[in-house]
């Protein structure tokens, strides 16, 4: 089954703004809806005009394990179609396309409209749309160790499993700036007046009340996709997102995979919000329940300090405009 949906990029591209919204597939215009197979063709043959020769090089070597909130739609876009602007509005299409088509179908569309040697990754893959049993989500956006094992072996194959992981504070306070229903909560309360800390309380507390799996998974530990079977074997720091994968892609001879700025989707509203509006109490909470992910940090970036507020300053809007006076007044909760 897929999910009910869908990330409105193609209007995003439209606005010229990389924000984040969600909608329903029915409320796509028909001109949207519309758009063929031909047309999104006809883009994907000038990139692989323009980008073969890079695209030569690539090991394909690289399977996304999509981690909710961590920028894996926008992975997901640049490794299907490449970099620039554009690159949102065929990966719109293809989310709000007709989920009546068979699997096989679905894919070889999907191969034919994609930049040499691009990825059919994550949230764009056909076999991920169908729910858990499990966690109740789309697979795509469920731990690998939940997947059916025959879809598992299909997707990700023998490749190395890369995903994104994030500073857990940062991570929730981007989800509330978010603010969609499904995906993160919907916190009217809170958002009419930027209040993130009363915010994020509420979110913690819905999985401390056994709601682990609610709002899309979004809530779900990072850790969890890093567990066996299918976890992530290669982290990347989302601390450095969009430098660090690229470093990765690079490294991976994936050369015709670079993120620019207008490039990612990200949230926007209550811009001026940030970790260090988390109160005592509420970092003692979020501690308690990402336990596992603050240690993942320490192991793998040296992130040790799980007091330390921290923001994304390689993307726009992702930190205070007045993240110098923000420091001066942001709590310090360390013993």
């Amino acid at each position: 089954m897929a999910s009910s949906w869908v990330f409105r990029a193609a209007a995003v591209v439209a606005v010229g703004t990389t924000s984040l919204e969600c909608q329903d597939p029915s409320d796509l215009s028909l001109e949207v809806q519309g758009l063929s197979l031909l047309q999104l063709d006809v883009a994907g043959h000038k990139r692989r005009e323009s980008d073969g020769l890079a695209a030569a090089e690539a090991t394909g070597d690289l399977v996304l394990m999509h981690v909710p909130y961590n920028f894996g739609h926008t992975l997901e876009s640049v490794g299907m179609f490449g970099s620039g602007g554009n690159s949102k509005l065929p990966w719109a299409m293809i989310l709000a396309g007709d989920q009546s088509l068979s699997v096989e179908e679905r894919l070889s569309q999907l191969e034919a409209m994609k930049q040499p040697n691009g990825e059919v990754w994550g949230h764009l893959h056909p076999l991920l749309q169908e729910t858990s049993n499990v966690t109740g989500c789309p697979l795509f956006f469920t731990p690998g160790k939940h997947w059916p094992k025959e879809i598992a072996k299909t997707y990700f194959q023998n490749k190395t499993r890369f995903g994104m992981l994030r500073d857990p504070y940062e991570r929730l306070v981007a989800q509330f700036r978010g603010n969609i229903d499904g995906y993160g909560g919907n916190s009217d309360e809170f958002y009419k007046t930027c209040d993130v800390n009363g915010a994020v309380q509420k979110m913690v507390n819905t999985v401390v009340s056994g709601g682990l799996y609610a709002e899309g998974c979004a809530f779900v530990p990072q850790a969890e996709y890093f567990d066996a079977p299918h976890g992530i074997m290669l982290p990347v720091d989302n601390r450095k997102f969009p430098s660090s994968a690229n470093e990765m892609f690079s490294s991976h001879g994936y050369s015709h995979m670079l993120i620019q700025e207008e490039d990612i989707i990200h949230v926007n509203g209550c811009d001026d919000v940030w970790v260090g509006d988390l109160t005592c109490e509420t970092k003692a909470l979020v501690k308690k329940v990402y336990a596992r992910d603050f240690e993942l940090l320490c192991k793998h970036f040296g992130y040790c300090d799980d007091d330390e507020n921290c923001c994304i300053t390689g993307v726009p809007n992702m930190c205070p405009g007045n993240l110098t006076a923000k420091r001066e007044t942001a709590t310090h909760c360390s013993e």
